[in-house]
């Protein structure tokens, strides 16, 4: 007899997801609220540390039906663009909002934010304050709460977002919560333990990302992997001109570079730097034979800084250096163009 197949109904469901918010909050201090459709409530973690300044303005109806709507209007605009909606509320603080669906079924929403990304100042809450006003909410208390609202860079903010909406979305498009929960839980611990407390929040949060995708990949089919490398080559071509590195054409394929330049050695037969330097020299070649620029201008066109050490790599890949090149491959067109 099959085992039967657990249907996903409800955050509620996913133990994981809520181990994920413990995980989210611990790297970015940030609160986090789940909202149960079914049952029109705000879950939030932790559950004892909110905002002082959205109580206040919570702790009256009118201060609440504002509040409501504007998450309403921000979770509407999400499920509408199919994307996390980053909002400011009715009372200027910024907050996120990821709707979740599991086989087109709304299952809940994760909020998060409820902070400043500018310092507050004066004119601001004054500006506020004649929104919220007619909350009824004594002035001083109210500024009090503001002013103590933590301030954290919009940048920061869509970090972790955005890794809180790849992760949670992954997580219930798989099948099997419950390895998963496993799985994910123990490359947390793994990651956690080795986590610096003072590395900037934008790094960490990077690696966490790119530990958990090169996890996954790692188990994928072999044309997975084929497919990266192909990503990366065409990264390479479109951007050889530009002042690129090994950290830059990994991080394209959501790659630790250790593990992409083994990878793309092992399919491609190049290692990282052997290729950028054909891909520079194939588009020398042809500027060299089908412009007017000098040397020196088509050294600098392909992403090559030094003169001299462009002469060396062009020749050792042609065998002359390229003023010859040059030369010879044009007299050899202009006579085929006269026999023609």
């Amino acid at each position: 007899m099959k085992k039967r197949k657990r249907v996903v109904t409800s955050l509620d469901k996913l133990g994981f997801i809520d181990e994920l918010r413990k995980v989210f909050y611990q790297n970015t201090g940030l609160i986090i609220s789940f909202f149960h459709p079914k049952r029109g409530q705000y879950d939030f973690y932790p559950k004892f540390e909110r905002n002082e300044y959205c109580k206040l303005l919570q702790s009256t109806s009118s201060g609440l039906k504002r509040c409501l709507k504007s998450d309403r209007d921000a979770l509407e605009k999400a499920k509408k663009d199919m994307n996390y909606c980053l909002y400011e509320c009715h009372a200027g603080l910024t907050n996120a909002v990821i709707n979740l669906e599991y086989k087109g079924v709304e299952i809940g929403s994760i909020f998060t934010g409820q902070i400043l990304t500018t310092k507050p100042s004066e004119n601001q809450f004054e500006s506020i304050f004649k929104k919220v006003e007619q909350t009824g909410i004594p002035y001083k208390k109210l500024k009090e709460a503001y002013f103590n609202t933590r301030v954290l860079d919009v940048n920061k903010l869509i970090i972790g977002v955005d890794l809180l909406n790849f992760m949670s979305n992954y997580i219930i498009s798989v099948e099997d919560e419950f390895y998963l929960q496993k799985e994910v839980l123990q490359k947390d611990k793994e990651i956690l333990e080795y986590k610096n407390k003072e590395m900037d929040l934008k790094n960490e949060l990077q690696k966490l990302k790119i530990s958990f995708l090169e996890w996954d990949y790692r188990k994928s089919e072999p044309d997975r992997n084929s497919h990266r490398v192909e990503t990366a080559q065409d990264f390479i071509r479109n951007n050889y001109h530009k002042k690129i590195n090994l950290n830059d054409v990994a991080e394209s394929v959501y790659l630790s570079s250790n593990y992409f330049s083994s990878l793309f050695k092992e399919i491609s037969g190049y290692s990282f730097s052997k290729y950028l330097q054909k891909t520079r020299i194939d588009a020398a070649k042809k500027l060299l034979l089908n412009s007017d620029l000098t040397i020196k201008e088509v050294v600098r066109a392909v992403g090559f800084e030094d003169y001299n050490y462009f002469n060396r790599i062009f020749g050792k890949h042609e065998g002359l250096p390229p003023s010859e090149f040059q030369s010879s491959n044009r007299k050899i067109i202009q006579i085929l163009e006269r026999n023609l």
